[in-house]
């Protein structure tokens, strides 16, 4: 499409400026807003990208940077940062939580350096004479927004300023703008369709009055999406690298999308999640458009690995995507969200399609916690999921959290005597309580949880005039509830400290407990955990084929004699464990004969049910 014509103000520079504002992280472009420059071009328009992450990234330093966007959310560090630049004149706060030293000294250093390069920023914005400024905040740039806009509109009063992004979805985006009033325009929702014809509109000098916040609902054909373009993204980092002021291995991945919402959530939305908003239902790409972007990024960006956005992988690619990405020479690694209940043959078929990362959202491994979150599996499955995923060299990205209304301490007394037998095992980043949040079902129905009074994260106090709307702009809230785990303050120091435990033999070297076939037609295994009765064990074969037995569930009381007999020494050398009344090996075992099972047809593949 030609570019539209430029009718209104000669001063007029771009039709429109899209900012990827500070504290995002730099590892990789912005997928929604390149999604979005993508879909504007397609109309003609004139669209530019300010990554203000990187330029406030190499300003200030990449490993203090990153120190802010990897603070824990508790504190909203990133947004404390541009609190005094977010507002013109003097504004009476509540009283945030308060920053542990670590935190204190990172912003005491870097606070005072905010302001130069805000006005960099500000100034790189404005030179490019933009109709349109489009700010984004999913994470902790509400305020960076906030202080850019308001700079903007002082500077250019006629520059329309558009508010974007996760923290945008309302009510959050209308009660930010009711504190900031200079934000002309809120868009909530996938703005796809919106934004874009807004934009075009904008540009074409139609009066036509827009609403000050758009409620823009799903996008249900995912044909109607633009793949992301990274142009802008690579441009700015050459500048940065050829200065040496970003490290030389950006990007580390690209990201993509395959498909929004979640097939599970739609029907059996998790207590706890407040992804999507009213995105829930589930909406995903053909296969034949998703192998096309990802050939297409691979042949223009040289990728090597792309991080996939989705909230959980389409059940379908097993049939299509996968084992044509199996087939691809040099395809790049991916990383997915999955649901916890794959199969053997699920997880060799990411294998060979280079998934060698995933997050399955285990979050706990009580089968009875689990039920309380609605997650559809049980402590067995996750576990079964983190053996599968070593024995294939498969990270597995994940977090213990607990606190669910309903729990009992027995739920965690059980998995704190597991948590040696399982140190060969990925052990989870962090173990921590649940926070509430927005559009989640503990959110939307405290009473039916059993949850008293729901109150915004204190760090948001912080933050906002006494008189903010924070029930409408806070994502994370806490409840007034307590539970049998909670209250034991013993046993809570205790799973800490059986967690802590876990996550430093891995930090030393990663524990083994993994089983080979011998030359004479017995099992090798090698087991270096903490507990291991001995570090090389010679299994016979009838051994071996009972540890493969007791790789499903299995209740003690119907075990073939075969494996019956073996029982007592497995259980002895923690090769079995017995947990919620079953039996489960924990045994790494790669499967042989990968190569003629990737062969069958994905229709013939055992598939673990949903």
């Amino acid at each position: 499409m030609d570019r539209l014509d430029k009718h209104a103000r000669e001063d007029v520079g771009c039709d429109v400026c899209l900012v990827m504002p500070p504290f995002s992280e730099v590892d990789a472009p912005s997928l929604g807003i390149s999604i979005l420059a993508s879909a504007c071009r397609a109309r003609g328009l004139d669209v530019k990208v300010v990554y203000g992450s990187m330029l406030f990234a190499a300003g200030l330093g990449f490993d203090d940077y990153t120190k802010v966007t990897d603070a824990p959310f508790d504190y909203l560090l990133g947004e404390r940062m541009f609190v005094p630049y977010a507002y013109a004149g003097t504004v009476v706060r509540g009283r945030g939580i308060v920053l542990p030293q670590t935190y204190k000294a990172l912003r005491a250093r870097l606070t005072d350096a905010i302001e130069p390069h805000l006005a960099a920023l500000v100034d790189k914005i404005l030179a490019l004479r933009p109709r349109i400024v489009g700010l984004s905040s999913s994470f902790q740039q509400t305020m960076a927004c906030m202080a850019i806009a308001g700079r903007v509109k002082a500077a250019a009063p006629d520059t329309i300023v558009v508010f974007g992004g996760a923290n945008a979805a309302l009510p959050m985006g209308a009660g930010l703008q009711r504190v900031f009033p200079f934000i002309d325009h809120v868009f909530s929702g996938d703005s796809d369709i919106e934004f874009p014809e807004f934009c075009r509109r904008v540009a074409q000098g139609e009066q036509a009055a827009e609403p000050r916040v758009f409620d823009c609902k799903p996008v249900f054909d995912m044909a109607q999406v633009h793949a992301p373009d990274f142009t802008d993204y690579f441009e700015e980092l050459a500048v940065y690298r050829r200065q040496g002021t970003l490290p030389a291995d950006l990007p580390r991945f690209l990201v993509m999308e395959t498909s929004r919402g979640c097939w599970w959530g739609e029907k059996h939305h998790c207590t706890f999640c407040g992804l999507n908003g009213d995105g829930m239902a589930f909406r995903q790409k053909s296969a034949a458009r998703v192998l096309e972007e990802i050939e297409t990024q691979m042949r223009r960006w040289d990728c090597k690995r792309i991080n996939v956005a989705d909230n959980i992988l389409p059940r379908s690619y097993f049939n299509d995507v996968l084992p044509a990405l199996a087939a691809t020479p040099g395809a790049p690694r991916l990383f997915y969200e999955v649901k916890a209940n794959l199969s053997e043959d699920q997880l060799d078929l990411m294998a060979a399609a280079r998934v060698d990362t995933v997050q399955p959202g285990i979050e706990s491994l009580s089968s009875p916690v689990l039920k309380l979150m609605r997650k559809g599996v049980s402590a067995l499955q996750n576990i079964a999921l983190l053996r599968g995923a070593r024995a294939r060299e498969i990270a597995v990205e994940w977090n213990y959290i607990y606190g669910f209304p309903g729990e009992a301490a027995d739920d965690y007394r059980a998995v704190l005597a597991l948590f040696p037998k399982l140190q060969h095992l990925q052990p989870p980043k962090g173990c921590r309580r649940i926070v509430i949040d927005r559009f989640s079902p503990y959110h939307a129905d405290p009473e039916g949880y059993a949850i008293g009074r729901i109150e915004p994260n204190l760090a948001y106090a912080g933050l906002f005039p006494v008189d903010a709307p924070l029930h409408d702009i806070a994502y994370h809230f806490y409840g007034d509830y307590t539970t049998d785990f909670l209250d034991d303050k013993e046993l809570r120091a205790s799973f800490h400290a059986g967690f802590a435990r876990w996550k430093l033999h891995w930090l030393v070297k990663s524990p083994v407990l993994h089983m080979n076939e011998a030359p004479d037609g017995g099992y090798a295994i090698t087991d270096t955990r903490s507990l291991a009765v001995e570090a090389s064990f010679a299994a016979s074969r009838e051994m071996g084929a009972a540890l493969r037995y007791l790789e499903r569930p299995r209740k003690p009381v119907v075990l073939p004699a075969d494996v019956a007999v073996h029982l007592d020494e497995l259980t002895r050398r923690h090769f079995v464990i017995e947990h919620e009344g079953l039996l489960m090996s924990v045994v790494t075992r790669r499967a042989p004969g990968l190569a003629r099972r990737l062969r069958k047809p994905a229709a013939e593949l055992e598939m673990a049910p949903v």
